[in-house]
């Protein structure tokens, strides 16, 4: 099946978050974060289809009693722990 059908599919399916990309574009450290790791086409944008697979990853990380919900609390901890980890500027961290 061609890309685009699966994409569409998923769609429809309502497993797009349309406001994935949002969430990289109002946070500097989670941008930088995401770009490096699913920037697909290196062209330096989040494209939301690719913002779909940093938001999944970001929920497995953040989502620590597995609740399938992501609370202020979990969110600030993924967040420093992305930081920390992927050695981003200081900027970026807030």
């Amino acid at each position: 099946m061609p890309l685009i059908l699966l994409l569409a599919a998923a769609a429809a399916a309502g497993d797009i978050n349309p406001d994935a990309s949002a969430l990289f574009d109002r946070d500097p450290a989670l941008n930088a974060w995401a770009l490096a790791r699913f920037d697909a086409n290196h062209d330096g944008w989040l494209t939301l289809f690719e913002a779909q697979s940093a938001v999944g990853e970001l929920k497995r990380l953040a989502d620590t009693n597995h609740d399938g919900r992501v609370t202020v609390q979990e969110y600030e901890a993924a967040r420093r722990f992305l930081v920390a980890r992927f050695n981003l500027a200081a900027s970026d961290a807030r």
